[in-house]
């Protein structure tokens, strides 16, 4: 529809450049709040040694050794999360608009596979931590955290990372007040609202909402549901997150006249120790 100003048709243009898209907070970082320490090689499937282990009693002195054989048991971390996004530009298209669209189609493939790796990491920590004992309303927000903590303690843990939802990182920032101090570290502040306190890490993951969809390392599809979760206490370490491929390219098309702008990646998810996770859920009565 033409445009007049009074009488006269006025030009219309479209702008060159694009409205940002949003996307949920990146909070999967490597040595922060998960490794990629046994990433050692090509491979589709890694398998982790972990030694049978129990304490030694006292005996008295002057004795002999008592042999004891060495076992262990295997932990697979399965490389079987493949994202694929790919993003057909019709040259003459391409031809017709102000702004790169193939670049930009990369770009937003790019984002997107990224949100979608980034939720997989968190719905592995869900499903494949220990649920935390506490299931009822959280009303003292210090309380739950400190009790959360001894479970873990309990079992000869440690934690270093509380991911929270919105709603309960709200929470903490109520309670917390002047306790709370930001992280100013970039590497770790780019991934979206982050804080210390009580000698833990804060991390707020707006992508823990509702059911999403994983391979766990049995190759079976899990369907989490985080509707009732309010935060994830664990030793960063504890989340294996391993890549085997990435691509990211602008390719021109044999079938038609243009191009195509194509992401992959393929990841293996795995909490190593579920000892080290508590999940702290709501559930509601009769639940």
């Amino acid at each position: 529809m033409a445009i007049k100003y009074g009488s006269l048709n006025v030009d219309e243009r479209y702008s060159g450049i694009l409205e940002p898209n949003l996307y949920y907070n990146p909070v999967l970082v490597p040595g922060v709040t998960c490794t990629d320490k046994y990433q050692i090689g090509p491979a589709g499937q890694i398998y982790v040694h972990k030694l049978t282990t129990s304490a030694v009693e006292a005996g008295t002195p002057g004795r002999d050794f008592t042999d004891t054989a060495v076992s262990d048991t295997l932990i697979p971390i399965q490389l079987n999360n493949n994202f694929q996004r790919s993003y057909k530009i019709y040259g003459v298209q391409a031809a017709a608009v102000e702004f790169g669209v193939a670049e930009e189609a990369l770009s937003t493939a790019t984002q997107e596979i990224r949100e979608g790796w980034m939720q997989c990491g968190i719905a592995c920590l869900a499903q494949e931590g220990t649920a935390a004992t506490l299931t009822t309303a959280i009303t003292d927000v210090k309380q739950d955290i400190i009790a959360t903590r001894q479970e873990i303690v309990e079992d000869k843990g440690r934690a270093n990372v509380v991911m929270c939802t919105p709603a309960f990182y709200s929470q903490v920032l109520l309670a917390a007040g002047k306790d709370f101090t930001p992280v100013m570290n970039d590497r770790i502040a780019s991934t979206g609202n982050v804080g210390q306190w009580l000698g833990m890490t804060f991390i707020e993951a707006n992508g823990a909402q509702g059911s999403i969809k994983y391979y766990d390392s049995t190759g079976a599809q899990k369907t989490v549901d985080l509707s009732g979760v309010q935060y994830i206490m664990y030793y960063h370490e504890a989340l294996s997150v391993i890549s085997n491929f990435e691509v990211a390219r602008i390719v021109d098309s044999e079938r038609f006249a243009g191009s195509l702008a194509q992401v992959e990646m393929n990841t293996g998810y795995k909490v190593t120790n579920s000892v080290l996770a508590r999940v702290r859920k709501v559930v509601a009565s009769g639940g």
